[in-house]
């Protein structure tokens, strides 16, 4: 195991090569970059320009982007992680792309390479992720398919996929069970309304009919008990 070509190093001391077939895109990184006040820049419209120049000179850190032409960002990505490719497949290499879907991201790392960031990347974003490559210890490794990784990565794309799936589970479980309480509030609502339109309908006047009829109950028992009370007296 061996650590990459960034390991340890300063940014001054820093040699970077950018593939990149954006001439706009090339000033832009090539400008950031400078203003780290990195050692060197070289910029490249191609993949195969940049491996040229690069097994005469290996560099520390390779910026490239995703979708080029004729050789894509993934293509090159696992040239220079090939074991016959040494030196330069230890070099970390930083996506930099319009296109930072989760699939793509996924791909990538576990391809090997060391960040993916999406355009427009500012420049402390970018200093940032320079900052944590150079002090990134995992050693890169030799897998059984004939390149070099990043080790443990596997394992670490693994654990985020089953964290994300177990989310979205837990997502689906919730929307699930709202819209099971949603159509149970509804039958019980749908229950009630309905009860309530089959009940009997009492008027006003026959409301008031018991409570008279209570009424002249009690008067009627009231009067009963003084004329018990005349009779006593009376005897």
């Amino acid at each position: 195991m061996k650590h990459h070509a960034a390991f340890g190093l300063e940014m001054e001391d820093i040699d970077a090569v950018v593939v990149e077939d954006s001439k706009p895109m090339q000033t832009i990184l090539r400008s950031i970059l400078l203003s780290f006040k990195v050692a060197r820049v070289r910029v490249f419209d191609s993949v195969d320009d940049a491996l040229e120049a690069s097994f005469a000179e290996p560099p520390n850190v390779f910026l490239t982007d995703w979708r080029m032409e004729p050789t894509s960002g993934y293509q090159f990505l696992r040239l220079v992680r090939h074991r016959h490719m040494e030196p330069l497949c230890y070099v970390p290499i930083l996506f930099i792309t319009a296109h930072g879907t989760r699939p793509l991201v996924d791909k990538a790392l576990r391809a090997g390479a060391h960040h993916v960031l999406v355009k427009p990347v500012s420049p402390s974003t970018l200093h940032k992720r320079l900052r944590w490559i150079m002090n990134d210890e995992r050693p890169m490794v030799l897998e059984h398919s004939g390149f070099y990784n990043i080790h443990g990565i596997q394992k670490t794309m693994d654990d985020q996929a089953e964290k994300m799936q177990s989310l979205a589970n837990a997502r689906l479980h919730h929307q699930l069970s709202t819209r099971k309480r949603a159509a149970v509030e509804d039958a019980i609502e749908t229950a009630f309304d309905k009860k309530l339109e089959q009940a009997p309908v009492i008027s006003h006047r026959a409301q008031s009919t018991p409570k008279k009829a209570v009424k002249a109950a009690a008067k009627q028992k009231r009067n009963s008990g003084f004329a018990a009370v005349r009779g006593m007296k009376q005897h």
